[in-house]
Parts: structure tokens; sequence; C-alpha cells
């Protein structure tokens, strides 16, 4: 697949309300093919029209980084010294093919397994160091059209928000398939499956 653009979305709670943090951080990455990206074009092109048009909220910093990610910033004062990290990455079920079937979600199981930076399960056990519980505090998601990964970190520790943000950058582009967690993996997406 070929990197070819990198934004991101907000991701807003049921009825409402921003997820639980002091500071709400999402980063995107699209992974798509050329045909792939028309559609995207468009359905982008369609968002921003609706955009236009609706209130945003004033309390979001939005901006994009010199390589084009775009961020989204947003400070929230409870839980106090807490920091919520996001990346949505569009890659979901309604990109894939026939051959593909469930290959995003394979690839969010992958990424909780080794980076480029996070040996095997070095980042369950980071963040895990810190307090931090699978599913309450870590999780993913991947839905037709996107892989949602989230995780909260104290903000009272002055490596885990650079550390953070190493995990969400090795998301983007860093994810390796060991060959044993690639084995460990595939019977659980199968079994989700």
């Amino acid at each position: 697949m070929k990197l070819y653009q990198m934004g991101c979305n907000l991701v807003r709670r049921p009825f409402g309300g921003w997820r639980r943090g002091v500071v709400a951080v999402c980063l995107a990455a699209a992974f798509t093919t050329p045909a792939l990206a028309q559609v995207r074009h468009a359905a982008r092109a369609r968002a921003a029209a609706t955009a236009d048009t609706l209130p945003g909220d004033t309390a979001v910093t939005i901006g994009t980084l010199p390589n084009g990610l775009r961020y989204y910033i947003r400070v929230n004062r409870t839980p106090a010294q807490r920091a919520e990290l996001r990346l949505a990455v569009d890659a979901g079920s309604t990109f894939e093919d026939s051959t593909q079937r469930g290959l995003a979600h394979f690839v969010e199981h992958m990424a909780f397994n080794g980076t480029t930076h996070f040996g095997r399960l070095e980042i369950k056990r980071y963040l895990e160091s810190m307090g931090m519980a699978f599913g309450a505090d870590v999780n993913a998601e991947t839905s037709h059209s996107a892989t949602v990964y989230r995780f909260t970190i104290p903000t009272d520790r002055a490596d885990a928000l650079p550390t953070g943000v190493r995990i969400l950058a090795d998301w983007v582009h860093g994810v390796t398939f060991d060959s044993a967690a690639v084995e460990a993996e595939r019977g659980i997406v199968m079994g989700e499956w």
C-alpha cells in the first residue's frame, strides 16, 4: 500500500461531548490505492462542504505539521493530569477487496505486538507501567472506514507525552510483523471473525 496522504478525524462520544482527557490529540494517516484515493477525495470534499455549514468547537486547536499531518487538540480539565492520544487511520473493511478481508483488523492487532522503536509487547508493558489498563485506557477498533487507536497517559510524567507520540508515529509507519506474533494473533483475529 502506498502512503499518500495524512489527515485527521476527531472522534466524538455518542450523545456529544469529547472523550475525557487533558489533551485529546488525534492523528491520522491514509493508506490507499489510486482508485480509492479518488473515492476518498470526493468524500472529503463533501465533508468539507458540510463542515463549512456546521458550527465548530472553538475549544479545539487544529493545525497541520510541515509533513502534512493534521492534528486536533482540545484541553479538558477532567480527569486531571491525563492526556488521551488517538490515531485515526483511513483503513477499514470498505477499502479491502475480497482477497484482503480482515487485513486492517489484523494490522490493528499487530500494532500492539511490536514496532520499530518498541519490541514485542513493549507498548503494552510501557502503558501498563503507567497505570493504564487495556480496554479502559488503551484500545483500538476497526470499522468499515477507519481504524482508530487510543490510549490515555499521565501528563505528570516527563517521558509520557513524547513516548506516547513516538508510539503513534510507529503505528503510522513502523509496525513490525514478527512471525511468532503473527501466528499468535492469527488465532485471536480468526476467533473474532
